[in-house]
């Protein structure tokens, strides 16, 4: 490759580490010395200097997120040619090279690697039923079981008793599924490298140098696969820090850098080994105090080594509170403190112990208002519409590659069903079907009333209906052609019935912009501008208030909504009374009939109008949408002003929603939401069956009624009585009386031989989809069975089932048969006899019913992620709290927590409109009055605003790929390797972590709790291994901080005292300043 023109400065160290040799190389790189820089202008100098060619080049990270980052900065550095390095973690690099010899080590060549979800169900299990044994030895969770069996598997552990059939069974498992685990992708390709010279000589053909990251977190296992490369003549970069070695948890030993060096002779005297010795990211005083915490023993850098570029001496400040509400409460204060200073929320972090700390520390800021993320909600595949996702597409996957569904199955209705159902399931299938699957007892308990009743779960009946409708109704989907994994994904969501959407718990209470006749009108208007904006001479949109600043958040708001953003944004306009949506080549140019003006003043806007000659031609006025229907002027008053009444559009005027900018969002709403429903499919079936029982593998069937529908009307009907059998029980007899209307003595004697009803029913269908409400439970398990029993056969692929759409579109319904939802949707509680044509219709106006209703709420959430600015503009209107309408207040809500979490679009938009941080603005205003804290408080237990968006950007690599395709492997690879950690983050928000997830990342200030003796060290630190790991922990949580640290810990906490922790006895008394905890921390 040519050599890039730019290149960063170097200092000394790094400059040597950069161009050394083509020996095995190791840098010892402190916090804040510049490792990334290094190792990305290593590998530019590999490629431009040693000629070696990118795709030969691998660069392992501990991370997906940070092998991203490395590999832009290569390619910023060394050109495109540079996003053909082979850059991921080591797991990742270990799956490619299974992939490339699935034979000779031994595994499927079609192998899946399973996640956590997987193995977390398998172990849960396992534990509950072994839980006595395992707290016997020392294994208090199924998680400590689960970590025991990973360090079994890479050779640091041994195992024993009953974990050995425990192991048996868990590997059986992965190999009912094809599948490995990540522990196996490590192993397999250490021993496949062991026992096959050829495989590792074809690896070190191709793959001229590894550049490894974070080389103290390797475990013995990722170790020996290094070192086999290494040894093998591929060259080795190791980049490491012993100081930070802080995951021995997961099986990393920070003695593989002795036997590094050791085994490749890695010297400073030789040229080999390089000390990183500048500190670029802290000051002196933060620096000099942290490193006193570590343990001077075995050190590859001693102290004194590193010299910091800041010299800054400010003391670190340390504040023992009273107990650990105090201790929150005070580290809440200096964040306020420092916002108020001036610090942006992203220079600021607090680092605890615990999660069970961080989750009560996250509790308190979004009661305070402050915008936050926090590292235990960061992991989008915890989410509950996620983990639904995940776990129906492994069930496809297994479906595609034709492996047994039963376990992939059980972990998707593991998801779906609370924990007690799931416990009554297994117990049901043990007592009287041993040996079956979950899923066979599933489909027996749903199919089976005495089943439901012997298992204790007719309490539930409604939700395992809904459970087994919505999976039947999904799987039924993977059949059409050319469906894609993104619109499967979408469709999925949409039918697991997950509140993606925060507005949609209000959905009962929001108006429909379609029940407000002049919002109806106004929103015609807006659409005729929308659809001639593609036309040469396209018509103008302008924004008039009084305010400038409502103007300018309105332009935004419009401008997302109807999508005519730009990308990147347009800049924002300066300060005006009124702007265009559209900016004009110069100024205001003169408005005609065809633009739109939005307003909320008219007799503002004709003096605005006089003032710029924005309205030249005295009958050629623009359309006018008045947004506060209380400004409006008599028609004869417009006359006088050269308005005609007819141009002048009241919105909301009989003030249904109190808000000029709430009446611009229903408008919006109005305009880009669909204004009828559309039918559910082009043409369909609708189709119900009368039955002399419930029971779907046994019952007679005794009459097939049917609809057909084409484009939302219904253009033919089917109705036939089938022959009964000549020995219906009394029982039969009496279901068919009491429940279907029919006398089998009297109303049969015209019916015809069931074959003979069959063939026409087929031949009335054809190959149209069929619905029928609860049809997966019922009325389709007997079509199947009736296609299996006749000749004829069923063109139909596609079955819908209405029980899902119902339980989604009306969560708080009591119950959710027919009849009930007759009575309910569409008042009307006439007995029809249960007659099966006539349940048709029924079904076909609920239908209807359902459809308009999907069709109002995709109006009324629609634009959620834009209603931060909605929250902006209502502190500058400035209503009184007690007057907003339900739907301002819904907004406001929503849109509050929207901002706290900086997960809107139009958050740039915010930061650059508004003088202080939109969380804090609301804080100290009126408005907040109407804020329910406790509301957000769910968002943080899985509800997150944005969820939607982050989930589209994890499957974006996949979504234009067929589903019933390798794709789809390589999506759940991508997920069980990479998780989320492409999915995008706030970026005006406060970061609150553990010490362990904030490796890796630096603050401006930075605030680390629980610095007392038992968190550093732990209370379980048994021997000095794990003593000096938590010395390394609390060093790397100090110096993430760059300019301001303060340390914090609570004086009694459950009942015990404590003490400042002895890792920092040696800290200089004028560099570290003990301060009281007061009520004004600096």
């Amino acid at each position: 490759m040519e050599p890039s023109t730019a290149r960063p400065d170097l200092n000394p160290d790094q400059r040597a580490a950069v161009t050394a040799s083509m020996e095995p190389q190791l840098v010892v790189a402190g916090p804040g010395t510049g490792k990334t820089r290094v190792l990305v202008c290593r590998a530019a100098h590999l490629l431009e200097q040693q000629n070696v060619t990118p795709s030969r080049l691998v660069l392992v990270t501990f991370t997906r997120r940070a092998a991203q980052q490395l590999t832009d900065r290569l390619t910023t550095l060394a050109g495109p040619e540079a996003q053909h390095v082979r850059a991921g973690t080591i797991h990742h690099f270990c799956y490619e090279t299974l992939r490339a010899h699935p034979d000779p080590a031994d595994i499927p060549e079609d192998f899946i690697v399973v996640d956590d979800a997987v193995t977390d169900a398998f172990w849960q299990r396992w534990y509950e039923a072994h839980e006595r044994w395992c707290v016997e030895n020392e294994l208090h969770s199924y998680r400590q079981v689960k970590t025991h069996v990973s360090r079994i598997k890479l050779g640091i552990d041994t195992v024993s008793g009953r974990l050995t059939e425990g192991l048996r069974a868990y590997g059986e498992m992965l190999a009912d599924r094809g599948a490995l685990d990540f522990d196996d992708l490590l192993a397999k390709t250490r021993d496949l490298l062991r026992a096959h010279d050829d495989v590792r000589a074809d690896l070190a053909a191709e793959t001229d140098a590894v550049l490894v990251d974070e080389f103290q977190d390797t475990d013995p296992v990722q170790f020996d696969i290094l070192r086999r490369l290494g040894e093998e003549g591929v060259h080795l970069y190791c980049v490491a820090d012993d100081d930070q070695s802080v995951y021995r948890f997961r099986g990393a030993r920070p003695a593989n850098l002795r036997r590094y060096i050791e085994r490749f002779d890695c010297t400073a005297e030789r040229g080999t080994q390089h000390i990183l010795t500048t500190n670029y990211r802290s000051n002196r005083s933060i620096y000099a105090v942290a490193e006193t915490v570590l343990d001077g023993e075995g050190r590859l850098k001693q102290r004194g080594d590193i010299r910091t570029r800041d010299e800054g001496v400010e003391p670190v400040r340390l504040v023992a509170c009273d107990d650990p509400e105090a201790e929150r409460a005070y580290v809440l204060r200096q964040i306020r403190n420092w916002i108020e200073d001036g610090a942006d929320r992203s220079d600021l972090s607090v680092l605890t112990r615990w999660n069970r700390r961080l989750a009560a520390l996250e509790r308190d800021f979004l009661r305070a208002g402050m915008a936050c993320e926090t590292s235990s909600s960061e992991d989008l595949l915890e989410t509950p519409p996620a983990q639904k996702l995940h776990a129906l597409l492994r069930v496809v996957d297994a479906r595609r590659r034709d492996r047994p569904v039963d376990a992939p199955m059980t972990e998707l209705l593991r998801q779906m069903l609370p924990d007690g159902v799931m416990a009554r399931l297994r117990d049901f299938g043990e007592r009287t079907m041993p040996g079956a699957g979950l899923w066979a007892v599933f489909q027996t308990i749903v199919s089976n009333e005495q089943a439901r009743r012997s298992a204790g779960l007719d309490p539930v009946a409604a939700r395992l209906d809904r459970a087994y409708a919505t999976i039947t109704n999904l799987l039924q989907k993977t059949r059409e052609a050319d469906l894609d994994i993104g619109r499967f994904a979408r469709e999925a969501l949409r039918q697991l019935g997950d509140p993606l959407q925060l507005l949609r718990r209000h959905a009962a209470t929001l108006t429909d912009p379609v029940s407000l006749p002049s919002v109806r009108t106004a929103g015609r208007v807006l659409e005729q501008w929308r659809e001639a904006q593609d036309a040469p001479d396209a018509p103008r949109l302008l924004l008039h208030h009084r305010t400038p600043q409502i103007t300018r958040l309105w332009r935004q708001l419009v401008r997302r909504a109807l999508n005519i953003e730009t990308d990147p944004p347009a800049p924002l306009p300066e300060i005006q009374e009124a702007l265009l949506a559209r900016p004009a080549d110069e100024g205001i140019p003169p408005l005609g009939a065809d633009d739109v003006v939005l307003t909320t003043d008219l007799e503002a806007l004709l003096r605005w109008a006089e003032r710029t000659d924005a309205f030249p031609a005295t009958n050629d006025t623009p359309q006018i949408l008045l947004l506060a229907p209380d400004a409006a002027l008599p028609s004869d008053r417009q006359t006088l002003l050269g308005v005609a009444p007819g141009d002048v559009h009241l919105v909301d005027a009989d003030a249904a929603v109190h808000s000029p900018s709430v009446r611009l969002v229903k408008l919006l709403q109005m305009t880009t939401g669909p204004s009828a429903a559309e039918p559910l499919f082009p043409e369909y079936v609708m189709v119900d069956i009368e039955a002399t029982s419930t029971d779907p593998r046994h019952c007679r069937v005794a009459e097939i009624g049917a609809l057909k529908v084409r484009d939302g009307t219904v253009v033919d009907r089917f109705s036939e009585l089938v022959q009964l059998p000549g020995d219906l029980t009394a029982d039969e007899r009496e279901t068919l009386r009491t429940v279907c209307g029919l006398d089998p003595d009297t109303d049969f004697g015209d019916a015809r031989p069931e074959a003979e009803v069959w063939a026409d029913f087929c031949d009335f269908v054809g190959a149209a989809p069929l619905v029928a409400h609860n049809g997966q439970r019922y009325d389709f398990r007997v079509l199947r069975r009736l296609a299996e029993t006749h000749d004829t056969n069923a063109q139909w692929a596609t079955t819908y089932d209405l029980l899902p759409a119902a339980h989604d579109l009306f969560p708080d319904l009591r119950r959710y048969d027919a009849a009930h939802l007759r009575k309910t949707l569409l008042d009307d509680d006439t007995d029809t006899a249960h007659r099966a044509l006539a349940d048709c219709e029924d079904q076909q106006r609920i239908l209807e019913r359902l459809q308009d209703e999907r069709v109002r709420q995709h109006r009324i959430l629609a634009h959620e992620p834009l209603l931060p600015l909605l929250v902006a503009a209502l502190t500058y209107e400035s209503p009184v709290p007690d007057a907003l309408s339900p739907d301002a207040q819904a907004f406001l809500q929503v849109g509050h927590m929207w901002a706290l979490r900086d997960a809107s679009p139009a958050g740039d938009d915010l930061r650059s409109l508004l003088p202080r941080a939109l969380p804090d603005r609301l804080r100290h205003h009126a408005l907040y009055a109407v804020i329910d804290e406790e509301a957000l408080l769910t968002v943080s237990a899985g509800l997150q605003p944005g969820l939607a968006r982050r989930l589209e950007a994890l499957f974006a690599p996949y979504a234009d790929q067929p589903l019933r395709s390798e794709a789809l492997d390589d999506l759940l690879t991508h997920l069980a390797l990479w998780g989320e950690e492409t999915a995008p983050q706030g970026e005006d928000v406060v970061t609150l972590s553990t010490y362990h997830s904030a490796k890796g990342l630096e603050f401006e200030r930075v605030v680390c709790m629980d610095v007392h003796n038992n968190a550093f060290p732990p209370y379980f630190a048994r021997d000095p291994e794990e003593r000096r790991e938590s010395r390394r922990l609390l060093y790397v949580g100090m110096t993430r901080a760059e300019r301001h640290l303060v340390l914090t810990y609570p004086e009694r906490e459950r009942g015990y005292d404590r003490r400042l922790t002895p890792f920092l006895d040696a800290a200089p008394g004028e560099l570290l300043h003990t301060v009281e905890n007061d009520d004004s921390p600096r």
